[in-house]
């Protein structure tokens, strides 16, 4: 069985969170970031007790776009620079991660 990388999702909802308080953001883009944090909290509820079967490709899949989104996010100047994409990568991490939920093969 496998898991989906919890803590680095935990990592993006924090630092959505910081973002979404960060005055050097639109006011827009800080809600914006408000708003992605919390259906991403949402989602990693849902998600911390989710065992996938080994192989499945949506969740290596999540795994590989928690990576990207994490690494986007850590640097906070590329950040302020691309938000408009950076924002995009987090909604289209939302939509793969409701999309993996369903294929949960059990929960703890």
């Amino acid at each position: 069985m496998a898991t989906l990388d919890t803590a680095t999702l935990t990592t993006i909802v924090n630092q959505c969170f910081a973002n979404s308080m960060n005055n050097q953001f639109s006011l827009q883009d800080q809600n914006s970031f408000l708003v992605e944090g919390k259906r991403l909290r949402g989602q990693l509820l849902n998600l911390l007790s989710a065992q996938f079967n080994d192989g499945t490709p949506q969740l290596a899949a999540a795994n590989t776009s928690l990576t990207k989104v994490n690494s986007d996010l850590g640097n906070s100047a590329a950040v302020l620079a691309s938000t408009a994409a950076t924002l995009n990568d987090i909604a289209s991490l939302v939509s793969n991660l409701d999309k993996l939920l369903p294929l949960a093969a059990s929960f703890v």
